[in-house]
């Protein structure tokens, strides 16, 4: 069964994003998609998926025109995994999606509980299938969203930015699944930046670049995979941050606890751990956003006595969904609320504020409506912001998720630029750890429900 596009185009405005686009997907093939943040590969897929009407040319699906399929049918052949799994969602817990979904799939009701509960162990995810949805964390909603596909049991998967959440054991677990999917006869299509692990599953790589879609070599691949390092890490002695007999829960059970540890006197903290155990949560304890037991201390008072508007500008939070942290429609009225709120106005003017735009590739776009930005010029644009407030401490909770490889580089080198003038210290929960590594100061690792510094890391 043919997936192909025929002379595509699609435009926006003036902009032309697609440009007669021919390309052929393999019957049951694994195929990677890699380019530049914002360059339209999320479009691409939404293309595929029969998103836009208005295009010129033909879709092909499973040897269907994408277009001539009734709405209600169309996800029995094309499955989309969304960059922001938040926006996939409409029941409470990841059971009652599942059910929902192929409720309007209309399947046969004797067939739906045994459908559900083999896309639930597929992923993986039984311990918090009755959970409430907007209780996990942002990875354990990514393999939600994952087994609800899975469910749909389309010919056509679709997977945008899967993984970017996700620790790296996780990550390479639903790899081997997706590729067991593909084996059942599955075409997968999956928009990655980080190329880890692909080198040995994907049967194509595909480069999107100047409005076209080419696939590359195995050995230009190759040159593009990061490179493995051995690193040694400082331990703490002091931090401004200061926890004592400190308990984190969700409801009545315990994420993690910790007897004493010292966050953020410098530099930058890399925060690690796997899905689900109370990095996101620490941070939002961290910036009194989440109840906690124990003592939190910031420059030696209690965080619990300190009034709030007085706290938040000390230490900030650039939210895991970027949206969430805006207040404005376009790119330069957000930057504009940034200026007038920084604590240091003289180090932002124009001309810093447009290397620092040029740096990150969102020069230019001042009056693009922010939520019509791609995921990666989201988190651009969203860490500039933030850094032009100069809040001496920002937690940053995966500022590099959905960003090519370019851009984490650049990410970093910036990052690591403003903590050596010693006036922000960075804390930042990644996985995507290839490229921060070298700029990190100290590793604190949470496992084994506690907090723990590492002076090394293979």
């Amino acid at each position: 069964m043919t997936t192909s596009l025929c002379h595509v185009s699609l435009s926006y405005g003036d902009k032309k994003i697609i440009n007669d686009l021919n390309i052929e997907f393999q019957d049951a093939s694994f195929n990677l998609l890699i380019g530049p943040s914002g360059i339209g590969k999320s479009t691409f897929l939404r293309i595929l998926a029969g998103f836009y009407p208005q295009i010129e040319g033909k879709v092909i699906v499973a040897d269907n025109a994408i277009d001539s399929l009734p709405a209600n049918l169309r996800a029995r052949y094309v499955g989309f995994l969304f960059q922001d799994p938040n926006t996939q969602f409409a029941m409470t817990t990841a059971f009652e999606e599942l059910v929902f979904t192929l409720e309007n799939l209309q399947t046969p009701r004797n067939e739906i509980r045994e459908r559900v509960q083999k896309a639930i162990d597929f992923v993986g995810i039984n311990q918090f299938s009755n959970s409430k949805i907007n209780s996990l964390s942002g990875g354990e909603k990514q393999k939600v969203a994952l087994a609800v596909i899975v469910a749909m049991e389309s010919k056509l998967l679709l997977l945008d930015e899967p993984f970017a959440n996700i620790d790296q054991a996780s990550r390479e677990y639903l790899l081997k699944k997706l590729k067991q999917l593909q084996a059942s006869g599955t075409t997968i299509i999956v928009v990655d930046h980080d190329l880890s692990a692909y080198e040995k599953l994907a049967d194509q790589v595909w480069s999107m670049a100047d409005r076209k879609i080419k696939p590359i070599s195995e050995e230009d691949f190759k040159k593009r995979l990061p490179t493995h390092q051995s690193f040694d890490f400082a331990i703490p002695k002091k931090g401004r941050l200061v926890c004592d007999d400190v308990t984190i829960k969700v409801g009545d059970r315990k994420l993690f606890s910790v007897n004493h540890l010292s966050l953020a006197e410098s530099g930058i903290t890399l925060l690690t751990g796997d899905n689900g155990t109370g990095k996101s949560t620490f941070f939002s304890a961290l910036t009194r956003l989440k109840d906690y037991e124990g003592k939190i201390a910031y420059i030696g008072k209690d965080i619990s006595q300190l009034k709030i508007p007085r706290y938040m500008k000390e230490v900030a939070l650039v939210f895991q969904n970027s949206e969430k942290q805006y207040l404005r429609m376009t790119v330069s009225e957000e930057l504009a609320l940034s200026l007038e709120q920084t604590r240091h106005p003289v180090d932002w003017p124009a001309e810093v504020v447009d290397e620092y735009l040029q740096r990150l590739n969102l020069f230019g776009l001042g009056d693009q409506i922010i939520y019509q930005l791609s995921g990666g010029q989201k988190k651009k644009l969203q860490l500039i912001v933030m850094l032009i407030m100069e809040t001496p401490i920002l937690l940053l909770d995966e500022p590099l998720a959905g960003l090519d490889f370019q851009s984490v580089e650049q990410v970093s080198k910036i990052l690591r630029e403003i903590a050596d003038r010693k006036r922000q210290r960075f804390v930042i929960i990644s996985h995507q750890l290839d490229r921060l590594l070298p700029k990190v100061d100290f590793y604190l690792r949470l496992e084994n429900q506690t907090l723990k510094y590492q002076e090394h890391l293979l």
